[in-house]
C-alpha cells in the first residue's frame, strides 16, 4: 500500500514538499503524561479565572456564592473604584516608565558583564567573577544598602528604584553561558577587521543570542514589574511615585487612598471585586507580552543553564 493511502501516515509540508511521515502510537506514558500537564495547566489557569470572574461580579454574587464566583449581576464597578479611587493611571504608567528603563539598563550592563568574564587568560577575572557570585548567597544587609542609595542616588525618587538594581549575577551568568556557545572563530574574524570589543558584542554576539537575551529580558520584566518591597522602603515619603505593584499591596492590605469619589455604585463593590480588577489589569501587560517571548524563552532556559 502506498504512503498516501496508508492511515498510518501523514502528509505533512517540509521545503514546500509534501512528505509522508508515519503517525506515532499513542502509548500509556502519553496518555498519563498529557494528562497530568493539563491537570497542571489547569490549576495555573484556575486562579486567573476566579480573578477574572470576581472582578466583573457584584457584591451581592460574591456573598451568595459558597466556592467560585459567578457574574450573574454582570457590572464593571470594581474596576471604575479601581480606576478612580487607587489612581492606577499613574501607578500603571509609573510601573511602565520604570520597567522600561529598568530593563533596558539591566539588559546593557548584563551583556557587558557577561561578555568580559568569556575572556580567556585574563589575570584575575576568575577571582572577580567568584566575588561576584558570592554576593548570590551573602548579602551586606538592608540598612547598609539603604544608606548606601541614600548617600547617591537619594530616595523618594525613581532613580532609587531602578540605578542599583543593574546587574542580576543568575541572569549574567545565564547570558555568559549563552556567549559561550558563539564561536571563537565568529570573534576573531570580527577582530581582524577591526572591530572594537564593543561592536563586536553588539552586532555580531547579542544578534547571535537573541534567545538569551530574550531570556533574561523576561526575568527582568516580570521582576521589575512585580517589585513592591524597595519601591516601599526608597518611595516611602513619596506616594505619588508608588508602581502598580505596590498599589495591589495596598489595596490587599487594605491601604487604598480616598481617590477622586464618585462614580461608581457603592452599592454593587465589595474589597475582594476591587483587589481582583486591579490584579487583573496588573497581568494584562506581562500576558501579552509573553506570547512574543516564548520561544525565546523555552530555548534560553535550556542552553543557558548549561555548564560550559
Amino acid at each position: 500500500m502506498r504512503k498516501e493511502n496508508n492511515p498510518n501516515y501523514y502528509a505533512k509540508l517540509v521545503d514546500g514538499k509534501i512528505v509522508y511521515v508515519k503517525r506515532k502510537k499513542t502509548s500509556l506514558f502519553d496518555v498519563v503524561n498529557y494528562t497530568v500537564l493539563g491537570l497542571f495547566a489547569l490549576i495555573c489557569i484556575l486562579p486567573i479565572v476566579y480573578l477574572l470572574l470576581l472582578s466583573f461580579a457584584s457584591k451581592a454574587d460574591y456573598l451568595q456564592a459558597n466556592t467560585l464566583v459567578f457574574p450573574f449581576h454582570f457590572n464593571v464597578e470594581n474596576y471604575k473604584v479601581t480606576l478612580y479611587q487607587d489612581n492606577i493611571f499613574r501607578a500603571f504608567g509609573i510601573s511602565v516608565l520604570v520597567t522600561v528603563l529598568s530593563v533596558g539598563y539591566s539588559i546593557v550592563l548584563t551583556s557587558l558583564g557577561a561578555y568580559s568574564f568569556t575572556k580567556k587568560d585574563v589575570p584575575g577575572l576568575k577571582f572577580i567573577f567568584y566575588m561576584i557570585v558570592f554576593t548570590m548567597f551573602f548579602g551586606g544587609g538592608l540598612v547598609p544598602f539603604y544608606l548606601t542609595v541614600k548617600d547617591t542616588t537619594g530616595v523618594n525618587n525613581l532613580a532609587s528604584i531602578i540605578i542599583p538594581f543593574g546587574v542580576n549575577t543568575f541572569n549574567m551568568i545565564v547570558l555568559r553561558n549563552f556567549f559561550k556557545q558563539v564561536p571563537d572563530s565568529i570573534i576573531e574574524s570580527c577582530r581582524l577587521d577591526g572591530a572594537s570589543e564593543f561592536r563586536i558584542l553588539f552586532t555580531f554576539v547579542l544578534p547571535l543570542s537573541k534567545a538569551g537575551v530574550a531570556t533574561i529580558m523576561l526575568y527582568y520584566l516580570v521582576a521589575k514589574w512585580n517589585d513592591w518591597y524597595w519601591p516601599a522602603i526608597f518611595l516611602s515619603d513619596a506616594p505619588e511615585l508608588a508602581p502598580m505593584a505596590l498599589k495591589i499591596r495596598q489595596g490587599l492590605n487594605n491601604e487604598r487612598g480616598e481617590g477622586l469619589g464618585g462614580g461608581w455604585d457603592t452599592s454593587r463593590v465589595f474589597p475582594q471585586g476591587s483587589n481582583a480588577a486591579m490584579i487583573i489589569i496588573a497581568l494584562i501587560p506581562i500576558m501579552a507580552i509573553y506570547p512574543f517571548l516564548q520561544k525565546y524563552f523555552t530555548k534560553g532556559v535550556m542552553v543557558g543553564a548549561i555548564k560550559s
